[in-house]
């Protein structure tokens, strides 16, 4: 029963990056531009964060077995609602109802796994949850894509409608006469309304703010509106409730906003990362979705490091000096990327993909370590909280806002290189003449010049793109060498558990 509960968490995080490489097929099929291609993503988990805090009240008020049971076949159905979708709009709601009716299995499995394990078991459980979430997100690209490519890109989702239904109905029969004592609380319904209105007015008003133009759009400029009204209201509502949504004055704490800023900018470039690089490969480097999966997947090699052996070490060593090396490796990593053009070869892919891989699977573990040690048992479902709310919204706002850069560096550099192309130009001139010796002129030609330009200003976008998130996270870096002297871990550990 345990391989299901791992098995549950696993199809949440690929469910997640599924669409990645398959985003292209499906704008295409259903109507869009590439530009609005990480949509499936972004939405899914917009409404993952929102369903994340109703794990706990509704696992108390159903049970954990019914729970489960709901959840999987809901998600199951809103997967043959996408699969099914006959507009890009429809297809981006029904992923949107994916990520929330998902939500609440991290609560519900983590409770679980807290009854059913024994405390020897502990450690083998984080290995294999850090482990899931390194490898889930490459692996569900790399899977989705070969699907997509291969057959029709609807099929991901009638495989995943099965599995989630199949999964469902066991864990049900096998939780079904489990009915523990849970002590129910009151539900903060007054703080979950403005929670959804603040983070869906200021989540949307990022993702689409590029494609209506930001503050000259009337909806953007009333979703901010709405956002930091609702935002404060939550705020301040939430902090003096005594039964809040979400534990924020968990946030005192200063080695915990440390991890969930680490948290958040690690894996905002780690989403960014693999999806830019798989549209990109896919759409202007010539590179198949097959071969795309294989370079990704070398994330996915890299992540299955020896989780065990780490957190062993991790008991006696700060977890931060860890952090610190993940962080580097990915600094190199994508400031290596940063230096890509069109004539990159695999081998050079290859290599920036694995040194990322192990900076991920370096930073993981002791990013668990930071955010949960501090606190007594009792507590890590409400840290659990915080901590996937923060990963998910900055996995999907990450990508969302890395495209929305490169988009504009695109515009950018196809503005700038087109300026260049003019009928008095010696070099288009030796173009058009070099394009003649091979039997290509006239409309052809042009058209031919034209690819050219979009290839290499998407290059020259991607290239800034990653050069900027390569800064970030050099920023990190330094961050983390610096909490050494700013951070007493172990005078925050005992504030806490005192």
């Amino acid at each position: 029963m345990k391989t299901a509960f791992f098995f549950t968490i696993f199809l949440v995080i690929f469910s997640f990056t599924v669409t990645n490489m398959a985003a292209a097929y499906i704008v295409s099929d259903l109507g869009g531009d590439h530009s609005i291609a990480t949509y499936t993503i972004t939405f899914f988990s917009i409404g993952n964060a929102l369903g994340i805090p109703l794990g706990t009240p509704l696992t108390e008020r159903l049970g954990p077995g019914r729970l489960l049971l709901f959840s999987l076949l809901l998600f199951a159905f809103f997967c043959l609602t996408s699969a099914l979708a006959t507009d890009y709009p429809t297809f981006i709601l029904s992923r949107t109802f994916e990520g929330f009716v998902s939500g609440p299995l991290y609560s519900v499995i983590f409770r679980l796994f807290s009854i059913f394990q024994t405390p020897k078991q502990k450690p083998l459980f984080f290995s294999i949850l850090v482990t899931l979430f390194t490898v889930g997100p490459a692996l569900g690209a790399s899977w989705g894509g070969w699907i997509a490519y291969d057959y029709h890109w609807s099929y991901i989702f009638y495989i995943n409608a099965a599995f989630l239904t199949l999964l469902g109905l066991f864990l049900w029969i096998k939780l079904r006469n489990y009915h523990p004592r849970i002590e129910i609380r009151p539900f903060n319904g007054t703080s979950y309304t403005f929670f959804t209105l603040g983070l869906l007015s200021y989540t949307i008003a990022l993702t689409m703010g590029q494609q209506l133009d930001w503050l000259r759009s009337p909806l953007i400029n009333t979703l901010l509106v709405i956002g930091t009204f609702s935002t404060g209201f939550y705020l301040l509502w939430d902090w003096h409730h005594p039964v809040p949504l979400l534990k924020l004055h968990f946030l005192k704490i200063r080695l915990l906003r440390f991890s969930l800023v680490s948290l958040a900018l690690v894996f905002s470039a780690y989403f960014g990362m693999i999806i830019l690089l798989a549209l990109w490969l896919n759409l202007y480097a010539n590179y198949t979705p097959i071969w795309i999966g294989v370079l990704i997947g070398n994330m996915a090699i890299a992540g299955l490091f020896p989780f065990t052996l780490l957190l062993d070490a991790l008991k006696k060593i700060d977890p931060r000096i860890f952090l610190s090396l993940g962080v580097l490796l990915l600094v190199i990593s994508t400031f290596h990327t940063a230096y890509f053009n069109i004539e990159v070869d695999f081998k050079r892919i290859a290599i920036s993909r694995i040194i990322a891989g192990f900076g991920i699977a370096l930073c993981l573990p002791p990013l668990f370590r930071l955010t949960f040690q501090p606190f007594a048992e009792k507590e890590s479902l409400d840290v659990l909280s915080l901590f996937q709310i923060v990963r998910t919204l900055a996995s999907g706002l990450g990508t969302a806002i890395y495209a929305t850069i490169w988009l504009r560096r695109e515009v950018f550099f196809h503005d700038r290189l087109g300026s260049q192309i003019t009928p008095l130009s010696i070099k288009t001139r030796a173009y058009f003449e070099a394009a003649k010796q091979v039997q290509l002129d006239g409309l052809k030609a042009d058209a031919k010049l034209g690819d050219l330009l979009d290839r290499q200003a998407t290059s020259l976008g991607l290239e800034d793109t990653f050069y900027l998130m390569a800064w970030i996270l050099l920023g990190l870096f330094v961050l983390s060498l610096l909490s050494f002297l700013l951070i007493k871990r172990k005078k925050q550990i005992s504030i806490v558990r005192n």
